[in-house]
């Protein structure tokens, strides 16, 4: 008779027996292969080589290097340059070694990137209004938009009584109630109500102040009475004018959107196209921010691609069919609007 053996605690327990035995599911299928650093990273860059996929990486660098500048604190310049031209130097002595190279022109995309944002923070760099103020302002209007109740101007600022002019914004955008016969390219003068540029209303929201730094925004507010048209002191500068013709084709574009599309979506149409938010009523933007979608009609990133495509799709073809050849509304205007602040 077989002996009884469940009470011999030298043997070896069923379920620690049963985990010996039986095999590791889930354990096998993992690659260790990138404890072995060198061969790892070999590995992957011949893959990526291969298969052609090295070169986007260099954008994926640079965007880094980019938001590695968001987080320095007034970093200074001849850091990152310095560290670009060593690197770009580096890699050129390294181009018979394909490892070393990607690397050395990953890092030299990112400090490009980093150099990037510390050039173009130092070349938009404008005074911004510090506290509240009321007085008298005189400037060109360099862009109208139309609103539900008035238009918004930006004006770019000529003279702002009581702020010196260290401290004086270069731009300003301010709401008018009364804006008929205003347009891009005249000279105003009026009394404004100004203050800095709001800050995000919580931790990680929309920071408006940093928009409005990079777009050389220094103030917002609103005319406090009417607002006249005068004789400028001199010549509009040529980038008033330019952005004036500008201005006027973004104006013409969206109202003829607009009027051929009807209603909210009108106004949504408009602005996907020319970037002209002012059509969209309050509501339909309390529904798109519900949705979690205003980035849509708010950002610039892709709005051509947008707009090619909307008017492309579209249901109101007759917009496209207006003209002998439509083909001019979604080309030309929106090439030159692609660089233009919105």
């Amino acid at each position: 008779m077989a002996e009884d053996n469940r009470g011999d605690r030298s043997r070896t327990p069923r379920t620690l027996a049963r985990a010996l035995v039986l095999p590791r599911i889930g354990w096998t299928s993992i690659d260790f292969g990138f404890l072995d650093g060198r061969e790892w990273l070999a590995g992957n860059l011949a893959r990526e080589v291969e298969q052609r996929r090295l070169f986007p990486w260099i954008a994926v660098c640079f965007g880094l290097g980019i938001i590695l500048f968001f987080q320095a604190d007034a970093p200074a310049l001849w850091a990152p340059v310095g560290a670009f031209v060593l690197c770009t130097a580096v890699a050129a002595g390294l181009r018979r070694r394909p490892v070393p190279l990607a690397v050395m022109i990953g890092f030299a995309a990112l400090f490009a990137g980093f150099s990037a944002g510390a050039i173009r923070a130092r070349s938009v760099a404008a005074p911004v209004l510090a506290r509240m103020t009321i007085a008298p302002v005189a400037g060109f209007i360099e862009a109208v938009e139309d609103r539900e109740q008035g238009k918004r101007l930006l004006i770019l600022v000529a003279e702002l009584k009581g702020v010196p002019d260290a401290e004086r914004p270069h731009l300003v955008r301010v709401s008018v109630r009364n804006g008929e016969g205003l347009a891009a390219g005249l000279f105003v003068t009026g009394t404004v109500r100004l203050l800095p540029p709001p800050q995000p209303a919580w931790p990680g929201g929309y920071d408006f102040a940093r928009d409005a730094y990079y777009k050389g925004i220094g103030a917002v507010g609103s005319f406090t009475g009417a607002v006249k048209q005068a004789d400028p002191p001199s010549d509009p500068p040529w980038s008033v004018r330019v952005a004036a013709q500008v201005d006027g084709a973004r104006n013409a574009l969206t109202h003829r959107i607009a009027s051929a599309i009807g209603g909210p979506a009108g106004g949504v149409g408009a602005a996907l196209v020319t970037g002209k938010r002012g059509l969209i009523g309050e509501p339909t933007n309390d529904v798109l921010r519900g949705a979690g979608i205003y980035h849509i009609v708010t950002g610039r990133v892709c709005r051509r691609w947008r707009g090619e495509q909307y008017l492309v799709h579209m249901p109101d073809a007759h917009l496209r069919d207006h003209d002998q050849s439509g083909c001019w509304l979604s080309s030309p205007v929106l090439t030159v609007q692609a660089g233009v602040k919105v």
